[in-house]
């Protein structure tokens, strides 16, 4: 219900400043790139609109009797990604008869919902903008395998587990793209994570300048040393 009631677009133009867009697909086209196209317009087509359903968002939760429920959804000002998603959601919720309160937490801290479960207690949702470190929807998609790093919400499969090893031992980029397009869809199905918005990190590069990654890689290794002037 809370996915069909988000201002995706809203969030985009207000939180992203238009650089960026709204999706419900958990990973980007550009992380299939080296499958066929229609290989990779398999994993996106079917998925869910963009747009807000607040009528069906509505029947949802009449039908579960979750009218009035209590979600409590972290907030901090580490990023205005993070606190105006966290007041989207909560706009959401009151529109379909959910109280939705923010909890703020202080930037330090923020991380460790990432990384420890005692952190989490207490709190239902928080906003979280991934990172592909690759080119392959596995980086994201993994994450909801059994006792994966980051699935914290506990999902366990054990035919998605089985897709997962799948995927990981083909070789080819086509095969394996053909099995992330069911995990993609298992996923979106299940809203394992609800997704929101896609948006790129620009990176300068010309002749002079040479040598610095183009993914999130940059957080994790000694990207300056690598930083030069192309010969």
């Amino acid at each position: 219900a809370l996915s069909l009631a988000l201002d995706r677009s809203g969030f985009v133009r207000a939180g992203l400043g238009d650089a960026g867009r709204a999706t419900t697909s958990l990973t980007t086209r550009a992380a299939g790139a080296r499958a066929a196209h229609s290989t990779r317009k398999a994993a996106f087509d079917g998925l869910a609109p963009t747009e807000p359903d607040l009528d069906k968002a509505r029947a949802l939760i009449k039908e579960a009797g979750a009218s009035g429920a209590t979600l409590t959804v972290a907030t901090s000002s580490i990023g205005q990604d993070v606190s105006l998603l966290a007041t989207a959601v909560q706009a959401a919720g009151t529109q379909i008869g959910l109280d939705i309160r923010l909890k703020s937490i202080a930037p330090n801290a923020f991380t460790a919902l990432f990384t420890d479960p005692g952190a989490r207690e207490g709190i239902d949702m928080f906003p979280l903008t991934y990172y592909h470190s690759i080119t392959d929807p596995l980086d994201l998609l993994a994450n909801f395998r059994t006792g994966a790093y980051l699935n914290f919400a506990g999902y366990s499969d054990k035919g998605y587990d089985e897709l997962v090893d799948r995927a990981t031992a083909a070789h080819d980029p086509e095969q394996r793209m053909k099995v992330e397009t069911k995990l993609q869809h298992h996923a979106a199905d299940r809203l394992l994570w609800i997704p929101v918005a896609e948006w790129p990190t620009s990176v300068f590069l010309n002749q002079r300048i040479t040598g610095a990654p183009t993914t999130i890689a940059y957080l994790y290794y000694p990207w300056a040393a690598d930083v030069g002037a192309a010969p």
